[in-house]
């Protein structure tokens, strides 16, 4: 959970307020132009409860005491329960209510997919096993299906743990039936949930326990706290010696006139009461407590009706019927919305409101990833909701013009901005989001606006407002499915400026004002427009961009690498989407800055393509020095050119074969990297079918090599480039790419403290030297048909710029020991690839020669091995493989590899490499003609 701008309330030093009274929010002070800011909580401590936590600090009696009993009577008065106990914490209430069932030592207990990490602790704490329920994205709860199924799944769940999400009622004894579980055994998560009702019912005595919560921003805030309330004495019994250490007479009642000092211990406890501190101001705020329900009420429906008007920002639905307590104000930020979760929330904090996210599914945290057992299917509603949930900002003391600029805000900041936008935000309560306003157009009052058509396509600024640039973004508005969607120009021309505008476009600055655009606008990509542009000058903006994390487009990847001339009405017929399959996604944000900023960062096979973008997207954070390493110094001299505008930098370039370890040892001893990322490999899989000993030597012994000179000098991130081929491989490229993913993985077990070695798995590279593309052009060009070898063949494919953003990425989120890879959706077939690919250069027919599968080659690749699972990560479009089963060690064995490897003993290799990877063919399936390596082949990267 992350919580943005949490703050106590301030009492005024003069003339408080009714104790009752809501305040209004802080105001901008006279001339001072910001609007003030909206925090997402504030907690608020009345006047009486400061007042009773000064009587009881008076008293010297401050842990648990007569405030406590009062406290916990006066509680279970109010949610009509028979007992209440009071306890350090809604996690504790938990712990304490599931001990107190008294299940055997690992018991299965269904917990909901969506819940706060503390709550699956509890769980574990208790001895007991979780068992994550999935969700209905439309509530945010399970539903009775996802039950059953889950209960299913673990055989025969013992309890199960019951949230009403967000202070919205949950249909618990519906869950109770499906897991085919009594009440008895539910426990109620009902931190949100103090004043919820499940039908006419109070939440409270529903089950055999509830628990709830007094954290600071919760509907009763105390600063910590929880309570356990039932109507089962036994259970209140066994809670309370628990808190207390398992101690039959707690120390209150042993210091009373009569007491004894006697006690035993029959149980296990832990040390979780209440203070009478925490139960003073606990007694004062329940007094308010109706009260400041009831404003809760009327903000939530104040959010209601002036989202109505907002497309794809959609609250939660009720998953039962009853009375919600509104803790919080559960949005989903929907496709439809054109601007991403993450996004808003940047956005937001940007206009001074506060936003969060309830919460990070436990199955998303490391640490829970081995000790939660999803479903067969795995928890596609929670994954799915994640990505969407957004809490707006809701308390008793805000005020509801707050209410109306947060909800004015989001109306902005929808896809289309604009008319839309304005709408919503003005309306508030009274006005109607759906209309255009009369003074805009008076003949279009009463009519429907009409929602601007969808546009996936990254935000694109466009560098040149001239002719070239209102043709580029013209076309590129014009067609969606090109990826790119304008969003305003950059130009030096000061006419253009006092206009404001270029056509549908607004003028956004000077291109020395490249960083500060795409910071201000969300820019993901930026396309250079001006014919001619200084090399210098176009540098200079291709860093301010890159350093800001937006990728630059001299032109797209793959146009480039064909080195077509393109103008508009070319350039838009080139379909990303069609291309890879699905909407190029901008992976790489300006929080990787952080990664790369003032260290010296060293990137191997730097002159290949993916080197060479890589060293581009680098340079631009800002490291203290890149240091390019390659074996071709042509390449070398070629990358600086481009880099700095001359090759006279010899400090900054290592000749040097990765094979060669006292080399490498030398390299690394005197330039001491900060940050490696490793792209040198042989990666032509029919070439390494013929010459697999070459493989060995570059991909596993070569990768092996920059380990040990990484970990033995103090290298803080080391980044390997792998590929899709290695997951189950069957090629020799594949094969050595896995072992140099498990070299990489086994130097994490052994790493020095601070140091991270991690992978990232490539799909087929569109734009990269050698590419299905690049082949596939050459072909078309010389009127030879174009040599696919399936028809059936399918691949992944990603952008140049997804594959930077990627690794760069990964650098970032490694913790150490990953592999990622990027959610590339599904497969493309080559053949549809291909077809698309000639409409889009106006080669109508095609003619296709098929010529079979070369020895190493899948019909279809896959992402993970079959023995990996995949896993999220913080970033919603990269994944993480994780083994299924700890892998044996591999170590001794490649020694014996490497000295195969240097016989240059092909057979030999094939045969060590199938005894380390299981599946490994040992022997080819027989060589093609020669002639046939010419065939274009999509497993460059």
């Amino acid at each position: 959970m992350t919580i943005h701008r949490l703050r106590p309330r301030q009492e005024r030093a003069t003339r408080p307020a009714p104790a009752d009274a809501p305040r209004a929010p802080r105001t901008a002070e006279r001339g001072d132009a910001a609007p003030a800011a909206v925090p997402f909580a504030v907690t608020r401590i009345s006047p009486e409860a400061r007042r009773a936590a000064g009587r009881v600090l008076a008293s010297g009696w401050v842990t648990g005491g007569p405030e406590t009993e009062r406290f916990e009577t006066e509680f279970a008065a109010y949610v009509g329960a028979r007992h209440a106990v009071a306890v350090s914490s809604c996690t504790a209430a938990l712990e304490l209510s599931l001990r107190a069932l008294r299940l055997p030592a690992g018991a299965p207990v269904l917990v909901p997919a969506l819940t706060f990490c503390g709550a699956v602790q509890a769980v574990l704490h208790a001895g007991l096993r979780p068992v994550p329920v999935d969700v209905d994205p439309r509530t945010g709860m399970p539903t009775p299906a996802t039950v059953s199924r889950a209960a299913r799944s673990c055989g025969c769940p013992r309890a199960m743990t019951a949230l009403h999400y967000a202070g919205a009622p949950a249909p618990v004894e519906e869950y109770a039936r499906a897991a085919r579980l009594p009440l008895t055994h539910v426990v109620e998560d009902a931190a949100h949930a103090l004043g919820t009702t499940v039908g006419d019912t109070p939440v409270g005595h529903l089950s055999r326990a509830a628990c709830f919560s007094f954290y600071a921003t919760k509907n009763l805030p105390i600063g910590e706290g929880g309570m356990v309330t039932t109507d089962d004495a036994s259970l209140a019994d066994r809670v309370r010696r628990a808190r207390l250490h398992g101690m039959s007479a707690d120390a209150w009642h042993r210091h009373q006139p009569g007491g004894s000092w006697r006690y035993t211990v029959e149980e296990a406890g832990l040390k979780a009461n209440m203070t009478d501190v925490q139960a003073a101001v606990g007694r004062a705020q329940l007094r308010h407590f109706d009260h400041w329900q009831a404003r809760r009420a009327a903000l939530a429906a104040r959010y209601t009706a002036a989202l109505a008007g907002v497309p794809g920002i959609v609250p939660l639905e009720p998953a039962a019927a009853g009375r919600h307590a509104h803790h919080l104000y559960v949005v989903r930020v929907l496709d439809a919305y054109g601007t991403s979760r993450d996004d808003l929330v940047d956005l937001l904090a940007r206009d001074g409101i506060g936003t969060s996210v309830h919460f990070v599914p436990p199955h998303h945290l490391p640490y829970f990833r081995d000790l939660l057992t999803a479903p067969p299917g795995g928890l596609p509603g929670t994954d799915a909701l994640f990505p969407q949930l957004l809490s707006l900002p809701l308390y008793p003391d805000l005020a509801e013009a707050a209410v109306d600029r947060v909800c004015g805000a989001l109306a902005e900041h929808a896809r289309g901005g604009g008319a839309a936008a304005g709408t919503a935000g003005s309306a508030g309560i009274g006005g109607n989001p759906g209309t255009v306003p009369a003074a805009a157009d008076d003949r279009s009052a009463d009519r429907p606006l009409a929602p601007p058509a969808p546009h996936p396509g990254l935000r694109t600024l466009v560098v040149g407002a001239g002719e070239a640039g209102r043709a580029l973004a013209r076309d590129l508005a014009r067609t969606p499915a090109y990826g790119l969607r304008p969003v305003g120009f950059l130009d030096d021309d000061p006419d253009k400026h006092r206009a404001g505008r270029v056509g549908d476009l607004p003028v956004l600055g000077d291109l020395g004002a490249v960083r500060a655009a795409v910071l201000a606008h969300r820019v993901e990509a930026v396309v250079v427009a001006i014919p001619g542009l200084d090399p210098d000058r176009f540098r200079r903006v291709a860093r301010a961009a890159e350093a800001a994390g937006a990728s630059v487009r001299y032109l797209p990847s793959f146009i480039a690498a064909l080195r077509r001339d393109v103008v508009g009405g070319d350039m838009c017929e080139l379909d990303v989407r069609a291309l890879i399959g699905r909407p190029e996604m901008h992976v790489v944000g300006p929080e990787v800055r952080a990664v790369i900023a003032g260290r010296r960062v060293l990137v191997t096979g730097a002159g290949g393509s993916i080197g060479s973008e890589l060293c581009h997207q680098v340079r631009a954070f800002g490291p203290s020095r890149l240091i390019l390493l390659d074996h071709d110094e042509s390449n070398l001299h070629r990358l600086q050119l481009e880099l700095y505008g001359d090759a006279l930098r010899g400090d900054d370039i290592v000749i040097s074969d990765i094979r060669d370890r006292p080399r490498i040892d030398q390299v690394f001893r005197e330039l001491r990297p900060e940050v490696v990322f490793h792209a040198a490999a042989h990666k032509h899989l029919p070439l390494l079918e013929l010459h697999p000993c070459e493989g060995v030597k570059s991909n596993v012994r070569g990768t092996e090599n920059l380990v040990r000179a990484a970990a033995a000098t103090g290298t803080r991130r080391f980044v390997l480039i792998s590929t899709d081929k290695a997951a189950d491989p069957v090629s020799v490229l594949g094969a050595t790419k896995r072992l140099a993913e498990r070299v990489v993985g086994a130097a994490q077990d052994t790493a020095p403290a601070g140091t991270v070695f991690t992978a990232v798995r490539f799909g087929n590279v569109l734009g990269s030297r050698g590419s299905l593309l690049s082949v596939v052009a050459q072909q078309l060009g010389s009127g030879d048909p174009v040599t696919v070898t399936h028809p059936d063949v399918t691949r992944y494919f990603m952008t140049v710029e997804e594959a930077v953003g990627l690794v760069l990425e990964a650098a970032r989120m490694a913790r150490g020991g990953e592999v990622f890879v990027l959610d590339m959706n599904r497969p493309v077939r080559i053949v549809d690839l291909v077809r698309e690919y000639a409409r889009s250069v106006h080669v109508p027919d095609v003619d296709i020669r098929f010529t079979g599968l070369r020895p190493g080659e899948k019909l279809n690749e896959t992402l993970f091995s079959a023995d990996e699972r995949h896993t999220p990560t913080a970033h919603p479009r990269i994944l993480a493989a994780v083994p299924a089963d700890h892998e044996p060690a591999f170590g001794p064995h490649l020694s014996g590899l490497y000295a195969t490897a240097e016989d240059n003993d092909g057979d030999g290799v094939r045969r060590a490499l199938a005894a380390l990877l299981p599946g490994f063919p040992a022997a080819p399936s027989g060589l093609p003609p020669r002639a046939a390596l010419t065939a274009p082949y999509p497993d460059d990267f």
